[in-house]
């Protein structure tokens, strides 16, 4: 043993050494005569040496859960990735999306999905999300599709405490390309004790005063079903 002398740093260097090359704490206490808490201090820090994970269960299956979840993370992802790619190719050769009648087809159902429809007889056409990528696609379809005065819609925000007010408006005018003076009174929704997921820019309603239109866009979804399914579950006036 040392007796209390200090250790030469080559021989600290040496058992370091010994260590990352996978010796046991054993074999190394055989060659230099080093107690066991005194090989633990040299050897702070350094990672473990590979046999380690098959002597220490717990180290061993820790490592392995690790590796695990991330070849299953990394396949998730590979596999998700090659989906997107094959959508995207996909959706470029579809030429029919720029007609009219396939452009209706898309409005109805979104506006069947998202849109307002009570009261019935009374409510105009409004449509409300938080995907920005939504409500741009609504709009450019309604738009493509009917002839509307833009002067006539008008955009309302609700927004939680966590948003700034002004760049949401601005975010919202410019993707939709509706004047700020057309906007409403933005809705603050008060901060509350119960768990939110955030959103990115609150929720945006886009409006417009005209019952007809509304009701022409939902008579249109409702045909769409029934020419498709060939059956009408219950009857609408």
């Amino acid at each position: 043993m040392n007796n209390g002398r200090r250790w030469p740093e080559e021989v600290k260097a040496q058992a370091r050494k010994m260590r990352l090359d996978g010796a046991t704490y054993g074999e190394i206490q055989k060659r230099f005569l080093v107690a066991k808490s005194t090989l633990g201090v040299w050897f702070g820090g350094l990672p473990y040496p590979d046999h380690v994970y098959f002597t220490n269960r717990d180290v061993w299956m820790r490592h392995i859960r690790e590796l695990s979840s991330k070849t299953k993370k990394a396949a998730r992802e590979e596999k998700v990735s090659l989906i997107m790619e094959k959508a995207r190719k996909e959706v470029e050769k579809w030429s029919f999306l720029q007609s009219v009648e396939t452009q209706k087809v898309i409005l109805s159902m979104l506006y069947w999905a998202e849109g307002q429809k009570l009261p019935e007889k009374t409510a105009p056409l409004s449509f409300a999300n938080t995907d920005p990528r939504l409500m741009l696609l609504f709009l450019t379809v309604l738009r493509n599709c009917y002839v509307i005065d833009e002067k006539r819609l008008r955009v309302r925000i609700y927004v939680h405490w966590y948003h700034n007010v002004t760049e949401t408006k601005r975010f919202w005018s410019k993707l939709l390309g509706v004047d700020l003076t057309q906007f409403r009174k933005t809705y603050l929704k008060k901060r509350g004790s119960k768990r939110y997921r955030k959103n990115f820019m609150g929720i945006c309603f886009v409006n417009y005063g005209s019952v007809y239109l509304r009701r022409e866009i939902e008579y249109t979804g409702y045909n769409i079903q029934r020419a498709i399914t060939g059956i009408i579950p219950y009857s609408r006036s």
